[in-house]
């Protein structure tokens, strides 16, 4: 239970098709959007304040490879003093790779 947690996927899809499918996955798993960032290959979100956090930051990036394209879900505690997430960054990751399943 730490204050961040990673989870990669392999997708058989190239980027262009990766980036879609991640962006309609962030908001189908309830997360705000925030912004991409081209020169990090990344999108950044935000989740929303809950009785056990002030909210996750959400980082999803991405790396093409001879498979496809690799997609690296990351959320951490948006409070840089808060020590234990309580199990929600895996929670947001569970959330977001079952979307991705279904774009």
């Amino acid at each position: 239970m730490a204050n961040n947690y990673t989870e990669i996927l392999q997708l058989q899809d190239p980027l262009e098709q990766a980036k879609v499918k991640t962006e309609e996955a962030l908001l189908k798993a309830g997360f705000k959007m925030s912004k991409w960032v081209a020169q990090n290959q990344a999108f950044y979100a935000e989740s929303s304040l809950t009785i056990w956090s002030w909210g996750e930051d959400i980082q999803v990036s991405f790396q093409e490879n001879e498979q496809g394209t690799l997609v690296k879900f990351t959320s951490s505690c948006k409070l840089a003093t808060q020590f234990i997430d309580w199990g929600k960054n895996k929670k947001n990751t569970k959330k977001f790779f079952a979307a991705l399943q279904t774009s």
